[in-house]
């Protein structure tokens, strides 16, 4: 029988039912007739048509919502919990609307503090961060630019990079490779998503000219605490070690073509910026001393005197092209100032606890879904999506176009967040179709194959498998939105 609800009701009912082995079998309302209640396995009828008509390899796990009522409309295993890889970025662009509002900015100042003499500073130059994601070397340059109408030529005293307590993280998930630019260090200056530029040039003797870099539209910075060599051997492609404030990097010859370039992580980002402004400045005519980082909150910051700021754009055009661009920095920089916890453990157990008080089952380990530790449902994904409906959510999701046999179907808005990991593959968002719109997820994995190919950048099968994923994918929502019409 059909059930009226008003929507608190409704996402109260919905909710615990997603608790009970109940949901897997009778959700409140179906866009098509649904199995009987007690088939113990879980397939509802349309979702579990398209997959069977598959033959997908790995798990599937999928829901389909209405938001105004809280009813679940069809799923397939909705109690299933996979990784949910880059759809987590989605839980943490929510996140910052309620924690940091559509407005927040982050705020880069480079300061003074002391006195000028003859064109010399007796004093420190300060840069404070405010962990900005969107830091550029072209901001830097400003701030040089900034510097020199000050007539300051030299220092006499030290160029001070301040992180203002935000936490440091050599990187965001310990199993990717060290070459793995999507997977940063994150402190409280980053600096062109903490990645170097590193390029090389092949020389007519077989020697490489090799160059590690902080590239903007003007300037581009060496930075001398980067180094890099060749090396010949059989493995690994790259190899990175950091000792003594000094990052050093190895290359397999074989690794390199005639002439390229790549980005690599920074993992020292406040020593990466620093230098980088440090080269900057003296392109312009002003000598200043290496940076010395300071962590916490400067003593004298009180007394400095701004002669620049950055301001970043508002949270939500930051949050919007994060979604667009699956940008692994700014998710964690965003979980980590809206927890404002200590580390990256904390912060993620408050985001956990923020989505789960939005129907959520599972948990997450970070804010950018890198990790494949992270475990979602797709009934408690596509329920923490009903919920933020109204809440903003869909306008930060990229739209997608919906096709059938290659056109574009009439009449349909789609908004996703996709997430991708090796034999990983994730989608939700928004299905509106003439004003009535549904929330959904789909979560797929093969977990045992991916187990099998760690530490393989570009394992054999992948693309394929992932292919296959989307394609499913689709299906569904094709499938849905015939249900729709």
């Amino acid at each position: 029988m059909k059930k009226t609800l008003t929507r608190r009701t409704a996402l109260s009912t919905a909710l615990a039912a997603l608790g009970s082995s109940a949901f897997a079998v009778a959700p409140l309302n179906s866009l098509r007739p649904i199995a009987r209640p007690g088939v113990s396995s879980g397939l509802l009828d349309g979702a579990a048509s398209i997959v069977r008509s598959f033959s997908f390899k790995g798990q599937v796990s999928c829901a389909l919502i209405d938001p105004e009522t809280g009813v679940f409309l069809d799923a397939y295993f909705p109690e299933t919990e996979l990784p949910p890889a880059s759809v987590t970025k989605a839980l943490t662009a929510a996140y910052g609307l309620q924690e940091l509002g559509r407005d927040f900015q982050f705020i880069t100042r480079l300061s003074l503090q002391g006195r000028v003499t003859n064109g010399e500073l007796v004093g420190d130059v300060i840069l404070t961060g405010s962990a900005d994601p969107t830091f550029h070397t072209d901001d830097l340059v400003n701030f040089a630019k900034a510097l020199q109408k000050t007539g300051i030529q030299r220092i006499k005293g030290r160029l001070l990079i301040v992180d203002n307590g935000f936490p440091y993280l050599r990187e965001i998930d310990s199993g990717q490779l060290p070459q793995a630019n999507y997977n940063p260090a994150i402190a409280g200056v980053n600096l062109n998503l903490n990645r170097v530029q590193f390029e090389w040039v092949r020389q007519a003797g077989g020697d490489y000219d090799l160059s590690m870099s902080a590239p903007g539209r003007i300037y581009r910075p060496q930075i001398p605490s980067i180094g890099i060599r060749v090396e010949e051997r059989d493995a690994p492609s790259y190899a990175y070690q950091y000792a003594s404030k000094r990052e050093e990097w190895s290359v397999q010859r074989s690794a390199l073509g005639k002439d390229g370039g790549r980005w690599l992580p920074a993992r020292n980002p406040r020593r990466y910026a620093g230098e980088a402004f440090q080269v900057i400045c003296a392109e312009m005519g002003i000598q200043l001393p290496s940076p010395t980082i300071v962590e916490g909150q400067h003593p004298d910051a009180v007394i400095a005197v701004d002669i620049a700021q950055k301001k970043s754009r508002p949270y939500h055009e930051i949050a919007k092209s994060m979604l667009k661009l699956s940008t692994n920095l700014t998710a964690e920089v965003i979980g980590l100032i809206a927890s404002g916890a200590p580390n990256l453990r904390h912060s993620a157990a408050a985001l956990s606890k923020f989505a789960q008080a939005h129907g959520m089952r599972g948990a997450v380990v970070d804010h950018s879904g890198l990790s494949d530790q992270s475990r979602l449902s797709s009934g408690g994904l596509a329920m923490f999506m009903a919920w933020h409906h109204r809440n903003g959510l869909a306008d930060l999701l990229k739209p997608k176009i919906l096709r059938h046999k290659g056109k574009p179907m009439a009449g349909v808005d789609l908004r996703v967040k996709t997430g991708t990991l090796n034999f990983v593959s994730s989608l939700s968002g928004y299905l509106t179709y003439e004003g009535k719109s549904l929330g959904f997820a789909i979560l797929t994995a093969d977990m045992a194959r991916r187990e099998k190919v760690k530490g393989n950048e570009n394992p054999r099968g992948a693309k394929g498998w992932e292919a296959r994923s989307r394609s499913l994918q689709y299906a569904l929502l094709r499938d849905w939105l015939g249900h729709l019409r």
